[in-house]
């Protein structure tokens, strides 16, 4: 595997695993004080739109061309498996709780993530604007 290889790799897959492990940092904290005025569902939401996109970017291997549908259905199936298992996680951690509700939170935001991005794609910006 060349430098450059390794370079494109972590260029695409660096994002995903960084915001993975800030999701499961969050997620092992008591509490998270900062997030406590904003509705837990929005949160949620938030969060897990911005995984969705990541993860359909690298799963596209950038954003260059179009995601097509199978991998925006593949980034939600992976994105949901991962809100589950982070539900299942908080369990484990004291004053935490899994919640079948947050789970359902994340899928949706996770949804409208990649939703935005097919639509961006789609109608926004232009063909071959680059690997991003």
């Amino acid at each position: 595997m060349t430098s450059r290889t390794i370079l494109g790799l972590a260029w695409i897959w660096g994002p995903v695993a960084a915001y993975l492990a800030l999701i499961f940092h969050l997620s092992a904290q008591s509490s998270v004080g900062w997030a406590t005025p904003y509705p837990d569902v929005l949160l949620h939401a938030l969060e897990y739109s911005v995984l969705g996109m990541l993860l359909a970017r690298a799963l596209n291997d950038g954003l260059a061309r179009i995601v097509p549908d199978r991998l925006l259905l593949l980034a939600w199936v992976l994105c949901v498996v991962y809100a589950v298992s982070d539900e299942y996680h908080q369990t484990f951690v004291p004053g935490r709780t899994g919640d079948w509700r947050d789970a359902l939170s994340d899928a949706a935001g996770t949804a409208a993530g990649l939703a935005i991005l097919s639509l961006a794609q789609r109608h926004i910006w232009p063909r071959g604007s680059g690997s991003v």
